[in-house]
């Protein structure tokens, strides 16, 4: 199960989409700024969905939306060219990234090699302390 603060989570969400908000401001003479914007705009809406979810339906129920618009989401957003679908996705990667998924685990989500039930049971492998104090 994932375990996180529900308060915790918000903040890091809230902090995104403030970041997303910013990258909106900057001036038209900056190169490719429609796609900047575009990018920032989905970014910002998927965040606003997340943090909607979490205050509204807890954290299981974002988890649930953030894993099925992540698998529905076009190969194209994988290294594509759409603003919207890239913007869309970096804000999912992120919420998975703060919620504890790596990269591997988003990949087999997104190519449907794992379901997001596997993902809430992931159980990391925890180090024992004689272990962890040599490595430091």
């Amino acid at each position: 199960m994932i375990q996180i603060n529900q308060d915790d989570l918000l903040r890091a969400l809230k902090r995104c989409k403030g970041i997303a908000k910013q990258d909106l401001l900057p001036s038209r003479s900056i190169p490719q700024s429609d796609f900047r914007k575009t990018h920032a705009e989905a970014r910002r809406e998927t965040y606003t969905q997340l943090i909607e979810l979490v205050e509204g339906e807890g954290i299981q129920d974002a988890c649930v939306f953030a894993f099925t618009a992540y698998q529905s989401l076009p190969e194209l957003s994988m290294g594509g060219s759409d603003p919207a679908a890239l913007g869309h996705a970096q804000a999912l990667e992120m919420f998975f990234n703060v919620i504890g998924i790596d990269r591997a685990q988003m990949k087999m989500l997104h190519d449907g090699s794992i379901d997001f039930n596997q993902l809430l049971n992931y159980q990391p492998f925890i180090v024992n302390e004689l272990t962890h104090q040599s490595l430091v």
